[in-house]
């Protein structure tokens, strides 16, 4: 039952060996019927008609003419069956089939029964039938459907003379349409032959066919004609749609936060988040679009150079011409140049990277490899920033051998694994090669959950889907993946493609349509001796010839014929389409700025926030591969520059203590837990990233991914956050501004009003000693105490206590070790911890609050070297006076004018000075020989800390203290338990004072017990 004909194509002809199973009765019917199957794999997608399939769906008739008709019913079945497996990707052949027979009558004639189901004269424009059938009723609604068909497909063929039952124009033979109003379902038939076909509804799929032989219904046309109708259910379907690119659809850390930001970004433009408010985050050259060039490192191996021969090198540059002209698309919103530098083909294996069917391990392998070639200077004109190897192995992922291809996510630039690896399988590859580079730029699948909430769902026709069925070449980028490589770009992770490349290899300019003909284009997808199959649609998908389980099948790659092939006289194809030649090489167009849009909010109310504007690259858009817009995109100005009310908090530590209570569902933190700015280990390009530490912990994490417009980069700098980006300005908080702070933290102010306080100390006492008072207002705080003779350890370290007398630091004989941010009223000391052979406290702003430096000594008393200094603002003449004027009328207020006057001049010469004193401190040891302290204070009668009180008149600032510690009174040890033998003996134990008073024994514990029980031994009994 092999039916063989020759097809001619235009281009040379081929045999099709279609294996068809005949019954012969129509219960053997019950059990078969024509098989219609498509079997999927993630890169392949195969039409087979063969003696297995045939068995389990073969057709009930007993004369079967096999004629050009049925032959274009298969291709209809074929091309819309697809619509019937849009919910799973990956359908497996059903092994469980029902069958039955039904009667269709047509609806839309009021005497159906005498019409022919395509009328010869008109062609219908709509059909409806009922069909009774599984104690259901089914209702087509069809309307005519040729898009499936090629225009020149009857120039190309021959139409069989034995189809004696239809018009020769079989395009009026195919309808499709719905089932039973369900926009869910889907059908296609042909009705030139009565009702062949298949539809899909409420998850089954139904074929359809006339009983064969019905000849006297056949011949006279009555509608009422019986068919054999066969359903499965689409249960089986898999779903386990296992991506061909090898890369997981899991998010990193950066992909997360770069997506959070626009979910914050609605505010801040007009617009909706789509173009430009993707490039709203900026780098060394904030918010502009910058050319950037990937240089690329080219690889084959081994069996690359077996299959392509002579021809390789233009095969895989010709396949970096597809992939760099994808990057040069405008729906990238980025100026992305892909060059080659270096090419190079592994002739023995065990000369290159080991590759093996093991995708991840032949990208570990081949990453390694790279990293040894490669130059260590990125300005080397074979320097690459990334490389790529090519192979025919058939790569296998973690659970099937159907990847395609493998990269690391966002490692550009990382010479390390900068990486990808690419299964060759045609032109297609091409698009391999850039989906897998666009990992390499952290673009993540454009179905992961992240992208749809900020986004939308988006459609499976973009660049980074992660199954690439067929790219919207007027669209190929979608915005989830501009939005990623934009902000990875803005970031910084590109610099190392800001150089232009000094040498290049060229990549070819024709389309490469032009140097692979159709017949090349299938042997390059499927292997020698592949052709293409016949009466494909020109220009869309590449349908080519091929062998499953030893038979002839048609099978696809889902990507269009390659752009420039010829499709006709003086015709291409240009992104699937059949174009002419003239409009196929259209000139360049390069993209220009549009207009500047108008300002969005202001990001706070007060202290200084920030208002943006953007533009968009389209005046015109960039167009056949013209280059992007280069320049600024989003402008940005300051706004609300009005003071704050004073809160004592700084606006960072006000966005952190909006999360106080929110302990991440970790049993590190409590639910109570509250939450203070982390400044110290925070890297520079972390600084506007809103990242906490959980109060009276080590615990810090990323509460946001970026803090609020307008909040200072650090507390000693005046830099401001804008779109997480750290943007200079002012001290007067304007963006752009060249104010200054002087050395005592007055804003635009000079040095002229500036006075420097610095001193040593060097002779400490065991415990705490008061080393400098540092007063309201003191700024450019620097202490440093270094380590005797170079020492890390030297038992010296600094100590902070505030006004209120409260350890800040190392108080109570606990020191820290690692560095920490001591925030003060809004003011910060960084403190270096205890690790460095120098250990420093420093300030940059003024402190609004006095505090104590003092310096812990303990161990072996090793003299410590402290250097401190610290600026104040000088006060004026006229302040001075006034001050004292105040005082003299508090004093005397009768004084005449005269006498005022000498007296603020006296007061003036003689200020009033004079120590003060704090509580003592409670005594550093609970029993035994300690220390207690108190703070002693110069202040001046306005309670400010003054420097020039009389240091003989100081009091103590430290005593000793401590009462006697208590002891174990040991008894006499008691006679021995036994006469003979071996006994035991005890004795009484007692926790006492040294005066002898008893006390509990839990007050001796630290004190080595004396043995309270102990053998004895006597001679033998």
């Amino acid at each position: 039952s092999h039916f063989i004909r020759q097809f001619e194509d235009g281009r040379g002809s081929y045999t099709g060996n279609f294996v068809l199973k005949r019954t012969h009765s129509i219960s053997s019917a019950r059990q078969q019927c024509l098989g219609i199957s498509i079997g999927y794999r993630t890169h392949q997608f195969n039409h087979i008609a063969n003696n297995e399939l045939s068995e389990k769906f073969s057709a009930g008739f007993n004369h079967f003419y096999y004629t050009i008709l049925d032959t274009i019913m298969f291709m209809f079945i074929w091309t819309t069956a697809l619509l019937f497996n849009v919910l799973s990707m990956y359908t497996r052949i059903a092994h469980s089939i029902e069958s039955d027979f039904c009667i269709p009558h047509r609806l839309d004639h009021p005497n159906s029964a005498k019409y022919n189901f395509v009328s010869s004269e008109e062609e219908a424009q709509v059909a409806i039938f009922k069909i009774n059938a599984f104690k259901q009723e089914f209702v087509l609604s069809l309307h005519p459907d040729t898009n499936f068909l090629a225009p020149a497909f009857f120039d190309q063929s021959d139409v069989s003379s034995q189809n004696t039952g239809a018009s020769s124009d079989l395009s009026r033979c195919f309808y499709s349409g719905v089932v039973n109003s369900d926009r869910d379902s889907y059908a296609a038939v042909s009705l030139c032959k009565g009702i062949q076909g298949a539809f899909w509804y409420k998850g089954w799929e139904y074929f359809i066919n006339p009983v064969q032989n019905d000849t006297a219904s056949e011949h006279t046309g009555n509608a009422e004609r019986p068919h054999f109708l066969r359903r499965r259910s689409n249960a089986h379907d898999s779903g386990n749609s296992t991506s061909r690119c090898g890369v997981d659809s899991g998010l990193n850390q950066d992909v997360l936060q770069s997506l959070e930001k626009y979910k914050h970004m609605h505010g801040h433009f007009n617009g909706n988040v789509t173009e430009t408010v993707l490039k709203t985050l900026g780098r060394s050259k904030r918010f502009a679009s910058i050319p950037r060039y990937v240089e690329a490192l080219i690889v084959a191996d081994e069996s690359m150079e077996k299959f392509h021969g002579d021809d390789l090198k233009h095969y895989l540059l010709t396949l970096m011409s597809v992939a760099a002209k994808l990057y040069k698309h405008p729906s990238i919103l980025n100026s992305i140049n892909i060059v080659v530098v270096k090419f190079m083909v592994i002739s023995e294996a065990d000369k290159g990277p080991k590759v093996s069917g093991n995708a991840a391990m032949t990208l570990r392998n081949f990453c390694t490899w790279q990293k040894k070639l490669n130059k260590n200077n990125d300005k080397h004109p074979e320097y690459w920033d990334t490389a790529i190897l090519f192979t025919k192995q058939d790569l296998c992922g973690a659970s099937t051998c159907d990847t395609l291809g493998m990269a690391d996510v966002g490692t550009m630039c990382d010479s390390k694994r900068s990486c990808s690896v690419i299964e060759d399988d045609g032109l297609p590859s091409a698009f391999t090669t850039a989906h897998e580079l666009g990992h390499v730029f952290n673009m993540p699948h454009d179905n992961v959950k992240a992208c749809e909430e900020v986004f939308g769902k988006m459609k499976d026709n973009h660049m980074m889907s992660p199954t690439l069925i067929q790219i919207d070449r007027t669209n190929p980028w979608s915005a989830c993946s501009a939005a990623i490589i934009t902000d990875f770009l803005d970031s910084g992770h590109g610099d190392c493609l800001l150089d232009q490349p000094q040498k290049l290899l060229a990549l070819p300019e024709v389309l490469p349509g032009t140097s692979y003909s159709l017949s090349r284009q299938c042997e390059l997808a499927f292997g020698e001796g592949s052709k293409p199959c016949p009466y494909m649609q020109s220009c869309t998908k590449l349908w080519c010839t091929g062998k499953a389980r030893g038979q002839l099948v048609c099978q696809t790659r889902h990507f269009p014929w390659a752009d420039g092939t010829s499709c006709g006289d003086n015709m291409v194809c240009v992104r699937g389409i059949c174009t002419n030649k003239q409009d196929a090489t259209k000139d360049k167009v390069d993209g220009r700025w549009g207009k500047w849009g108008a300002f969005g909010p202001c990001s706070r109310t007060c202290g200084g926030g920030v208002e943006l504007a953007k533009r968009e690259c389209n005046n015109p858009v960039p167009a056949n591969g013209g280059k992007y817009c280069q320049g600024v995109r989003v402008k940005y100005r300051s706004c609300n520059l009005n003071a704050c009310s004073d809160a004592g908090k700084s606006f960072r530590e006000e966005q952190c203590e909006a999360f106080n209570g929110f302990s991440l569902n970790t049993n590190r933190l409590t639910p109570s837990v509250t939450w203070v700015p982390k400044y110290s280990g925070v890297s520079a390009k972390d600084k506007c990233k809103l990242i906490c530490r959980a109060n009276g912990t080590g615990y810090f994490y990323v509460l946001a991914p970026k803090v609020v417009d307008g909040t200072p980069c650090s507390p000693d700098s005046s830099a401001v956050c804008v779109q997480g980006k750290c943007i200079k300005a002012g001290c007067d908080g304007k963006l752009g501004s060249d104010k200054k702070f002087n050395k005592c933290g007055v804003c635009g102010g000079d040095n002229r009003s500036c006075k420097k306080v610095s001193g040593l100390f060097t002779k400490p006492l065991h415990g705490y000693n008061f080393v400098v008072m540092l007063p309201v207002g003191a700024s450019n705080v620097d202490i440093r105490q270094r380590g005797y003779k170079g020492m890390v350890s030297d038992d010296n370290y600094l100590a902070v206590k505030n006004s209120q007398g409260k350890y800040l630091l190392n108080g109570n004989y606990v020191v820290s070790a690692v560095e920490r941010d001591i925030i003060v009223r809004g003011s910060l000391l960084r403190y270096s911890g205890t690790t460095t052979a120098t250990e420093t406290l420093q300030a940059a702003r003024p402190l609004l609050e006095a505090l104590t430096v003092e310096v812990l000594s303990v161990g072996k008393m090793t003299p410590p070297r402290i250097r401190y200094s610290f600026y104040l603002a000088k006060e004026n003449k006229e302040d001075k006076l006034l001050k004292k004027e105040g005082r003299a009328h508090s004093q005397n207020s009768v004084l005449a004018e005269a006498d005022k006057m000498e007296l603020k001049k006296a007061s003036y010469r003689r200020p009033a000075l004079k120590w003060t004193v704090a509580s003592w401190d409670e005594c550093s040891v609970t029993c035994g020989s300690g220390l207690q302290r108190r703070l002693v204070q110069c202040l001046d009668l306005d309670g400010q800390a003054a420097s020039d009180c009389d240091a003989a008149q100081r009091p103590n600032a430290m005593r000793p203290c401590g009462d006697p510690c208590p002891m174990w009174d040991v008894g006499e040890w008691s006679p021995c338990s036994k006469t003979c033998g071996k006994g035991f003996k005890r004795r009484v134990l007692r926790c006492v004072t040294q005066t002898g008073l008893l006390l509990p024994r839990d007050h001796c514990i630290g004190k080595r017990k004396p043995q309270e029980l102990d053998f004895c031994k006597l001679p033998p009994c």
